[in-house]
């Protein structure tokens, strides 16, 4: 028997899921993806946004129902009144989800936090983890929260803020040498040496032959500059582990470093898998030792090989059609990662620079502004 859509003509206005970037057009597109990515979606499907888009789009009804089960408890009835609002799924399906549903709920609040967190760092995505993390930490301070939360800051850029996640961390769980190698990294990164040192001697008494030790040994000559150091001790981290190919790639760094631009590839070369960081690494690589035209090429492999759209690769793409002056190319593309992420701020900043490129004075002051409104909101935030 064949089921009539409650969407009855064709909608141009999407609803975007903040936590996966996913844009939907129609109630059973935004039903459908609730119900396969139930927790990402938590703070989106009873939202004032959605509510709002589903009368927008000619439900009314359904957006009057959609407020009334925002009162309900537990979260289960809720999630399980919203799929149920239009006959779409068959009772077994919701049946099967109803244990999982259930099962979440008895867990600790802070541990479903975590868990939405933990998924948005999978994703690519850890801005919005971070947010997350911090209303869990008020409900309990403990180690894999602060070492997770430490690990997304690094994502991010951040390894002061990195370091002191990871230092309460360490001081909860002295022992985990997990947290521990993570904040010898953070504090590298934010060049504090000799806390660094330190605890690499403490996780060499632990465990000698992990590649992880010459690996930061090798780190903080790079960042030294004592580049022929920096290659001995990374090579020795390839040889205890050639698994990881973040060794690689940061040897290969070191070879751009002294600007060995062909060592470098061919460095690269030995990384395994040839996914969508390899080929943005390769793209990298290849931008340094000035060859835009391949570094497009394996910046477009990159964006293809990726699971899902990327728009920190769709944004470093237009940026590199930008440099070779192909501007129509870099608008395009800056657009895709427009309507991927519009909120995130490196989209938003490359997006600026190909406005002024092309001689768009007043979109480029706007984009330009939305930016500075966006700094200032995590500002404000942290």
């Amino acid at each position: 028997m064949l089921q009539l859509c409650v969407s009855q003509k064709i909608n141009k206005t999407p609803f975007l899921f903040k936590s996966t970037g996913i844009k939907v057009y129609s109630f059973e597109e935004a039903i459908y993806h609730v119900f396969h990515n139930w927790r990402e979606s938590v703070d989106d499907f009873l939202s004032d946004g959605m509510i709002k888009w589903v009368g927008e789009i000619g439900h009314s009804l359904l957006a009057s129902k959609m407020k009334e089960l925002r009162t309900k408890e537990p979260f289960s009835t809720r999630l399980l009144g919203f799929l149920g609002l239009v006959e779409y799924f068959h009772p077994t399906e919701i049946s099967a989800l109803t244990p999982n549903l259930e099962a979440w709920e008895l867990r600790r609040e802070w541990e479903k936090l975590k868990e939405r967190a933990d998924s948005l760092v999978n994703r690519g995505e850890p801005d919005k983890a971070i947010t997350l993390y911090q209303r869990a930490l008020k409900y309990e301070e403990n180690p894999a929260l602060l070492n997770n939360m430490g690990v997304a800051y690094l994502q991010t850029s951040a390894p002061n803020k990195a370091m002191r996640q990871l230092a309460r961390a360490m001081s909860i769980d002295p022992k985990n040498l997990e947290i521990q190698l993570h904040y010898i990294e953070a504090a590298i990164l934010s060049r504090n040496y000799e806390p660094a040192k330190k605890a690499i001697a403490s996780a060499k008494a632990k465990a000698p032959e992990l590649a992880d030790i010459p690996f930061f040994e090798g780190l903080i000559a790079y960042q030294q500059k004592s580049y022929v150091e920096a290659i001995t001790q990374m090579g020795r981290a390839i040889e205890l582990d050639p698994s990881l190919p973040l060794y690689v790639y940061k040897l290969a760094d070191v070879y751009i470093a002294t600007r060995q631009f062909e060592r470098a590839i061919e460095t690269l070369q030995a990384a395994s898998p040839k996914d969508a960081g390899f080929f943005a690494k390769e793209a990298e690589l290849y931008a340094s030792s000035g060859d835009i035209p391949a570094a497009i090429k394996s910046m477009e492999k990159a964006v293809e090989f990726s699971p899902a759209p990327n728009a920190t690769l769709l944004a470093n793409l237009a940026s590199l059609h930008r440099q070779n002056y192909d501007l129509a190319q870099a608008e395009a593309t800056i657009k895709q990662a427009l309507e991927t992420a519009a909120d995130n701020e490196h989209v938003q900043l490359e997006n600026a620079r190909i406005k002024r490129g092309l001689g768009r004075t007043r979109e480029y002051q706007a984009a330009l502004g939305d930016v500075i409104l966006n700094f200032k909101k995590k500002y404000r935030e942290n």
